[in-house]
């Protein structure tokens, strides 16, 4: 991802982090439509306030994992009311068929694997992006492979 330079338009700053935005929110949704939902969102607030952020990079990356956060937490919620709604004999809801085992991780773990191995973020930056210290990640981090090597093995 690259960072913004002295006097960058907004434009010139969505084109270099479009691609980027959109991959890290479709990831972290685990939903490619969520995802480019999430990105243009969130770009589209910055532009409204283009020139505020000291680091529109860092801005950016926190902005994406809230709002990813965000919308996991509402499709969670929709989910278990039309499970509730439908019961157990009128309409057979399957979850989401994930066939990326990182999927099923807790939002947290997944925000810091996603983070850490596709946009090769260090702990600082996901420690910020969390809003978190960098011992959080590194535990969360920690977590997550066991969780994932488990679920390997099995």
């Amino acid at each position: 991802m690259a960072v913004s330079g002295p006097g960058q338009s907004f434009e010139e700053f969505f084109a270099e982090a479009w691609p980027w935005a959109f991959r890290l929110a479709s990831f972290l949704t685990q939903n490619t439509q969520a995802g480019e939902d999430v990105a243009q969102d969130v770009l589209t607030a910055m532009s409204q306030r283009w020139g505020t952020a000291d680091r529109p990079a860092a801005y950016l990356r926190t902005a994406l994992v809230n709002a990813s956060s965000n919308w996991n937490r509402r499709s969670r919620t929709t989910h278990d009311k039309l499970l509730l709604l439908a019961g157990s004999d009128s309409v057979e809801f399957k979850a989401e068929e994930l066939g990326d085992v990182i999927a099923r991780l807790p939002f947290r773990q997944r925000a810091v694997i996603v983070m850490r191995y596709h946009a090769d973020l260090s702990e600082s930056e996901i420690a910020e992006a969390l809003d978190c210290r960098r011992g959080t990640v590194k535990s969360l981090a920690s977590r997550a492979l066991k969780a994932l090597a488990q679920e390997i093995e099995q």
